[in-house]
């Protein structure tokens, strides 16, 4: 299985080393990974043509800096000036690919292998682990069952023609793996494979924590779900940060959506999502009661 890697990076002189390392240490190496240097200000491009020029899958692409960071559309963008560059047109799987991630060896091997007993997967990932603060443990980034998150994203080439690609704008990494569901596709990240985000969503320099509630609210409002899904996301994530202005933030970057009446997906779309928020909701209803069930056995048993 042949696989092209598009890494889009901006300013990650710190952490893209180790991600290359990590690639280059591959059981199954990709036919072609093009580094997209997006405007970056640091070192960064001086590592990608140093990795280039040892290493002949490695190929640059450089942005000219268009002054600020632009979350969510700015990342698509810079793919897609890397997706055109593709020399090897009969790749099987094109994946975005952050500069920020540490993995195993086997990461390529098993993704390929995944796709390979299943002919239905359509798009994939690997487990995340961030850290919640520098002094802090990774843990575990919980995602609703279907969802593969943006750091790491494998597509089948036939999924990723049948969805046309992905849209320019934040709330891409999500609508990608709905347009699959829709036309039957499976999808959804592999609990066997963990990576280590090293700087988590929403901590690069220009955004931070409140530009990226806000604009978890927006994109909640353009896809068209549930709002009442919305809220129990609100209360999850304000509990699981121990900080009720990640509520407030995502709140107030929804209702500036709804106020600016950000256009929607379509109907067909939002029909769809609101069905597969209804299986999730019992999806975690059920794992929630596993782990309480766990609790009082190992309690009774002591």
């Amino acid at each position: 299985m042949k696989f092209v890697i598009i890494t889009p990076v901006r300013d990650e002189e710190q952490f893209l080393p180790v991600t290359i390392k990590c690639m280059l240490e591959q059981s199954v190496l990709p036919a072609e990974w093009i580094i997209v240097n997006d405007g970056s200000k640091d070192k960064t491009q001086d590592i990608i043509e140093s990795a280039a020029e040892n290493t002949a899958f490695i190929k640059s692409v450089s942005l000219d800096d268009r002054g600020f960071r632009k979350p969510g559309s700015g990342v698509v963008r810079a793919f897609y000036q890397g997706f055109v560059q593709i020399q090897n047109q009969d790749y099987d799987v094109v994946a975005k690919f952050d500069g920020d991630l540490e993995f195993p060896p086997n990461t390529l091997e098993e993704i390929a292998h995944a796709f390979e007993i299943d002919p239905k997967f359509g798009i994939t990932g690997c487990t995340r682990y961030e850290k919640k603060g520098v002094d802090s443990a990774f843990r575990k980034v919980l995602v609703p069952k279907g969802f593969v998150g943006g750091p790491t994203k494998f597509y089948r080439r036939k999924c990723f023609e049948e969805i046309g690609g992905l849209i320019e704008r934040a709330g891409w990494d999500g609508v990608d793996t709905i347009k699959a569901n829709m036309k039957g596709w499976k999808t959804g990240e592999l609990d066997s494979l963990k990576i280590l985000h090293l700087k988590p969503t929403g901590t690069a320099k220009g955004e931070g924590m409140v530009k990226a509630c806000q604009k978890y609210g927006d994109v909640s409002y353009y896809m068209g779900g549930y709002v009442w899904y919305f809220i129990l996301r609100i209360t999850g994530r304000s509990l699981e940060e121990r900080n009720p202005q990640v509520g407030y933030c995502m709140l107030k970057g929804y209702r500036a959506a709804a106020k600016a009446k950000v256009r929607m997906e379509t109907e067909e779309f939002r029909h769809f999502l609101k069905k597969t928020q209804r299986k999730n909701i019992l999806f975690w209803f059920l794992l929630v009661m596993r782990n309480l069930l766990k609790v009082l056995h190992r309690d009774v048993g002591s």
